[in-house]
């Protein structure tokens, strides 16, 4: 469960080819979106990042 302020990098999806190596600050705590999804807002990240172990990592 990620948390407001946690900092976290991104990991095999197409964003982190963008991003490599940048840190994130979640904007929000993680939570479930609409679709069913759980999701966080990162500071200066446009829309909510979906969460899976494959796409984001805790630092």
């Amino acid at each position: 469960m990620l948390n407001k302020g946690d900092t976290v990098i991104m990991h095999t999806c197409l964003e982190a080819k963008r991003y490599d190596g940048k840190i994130w600050t979640c904007k929000t705590d993680e939570f479930t979106a609409y679709s069913g999804a759980s999701v966080v807002f990162l500071e200066g990240f446009v829309d909510t990042f979906p969460l899976n172990i494959y796409d984001i990592w805790k630092y």
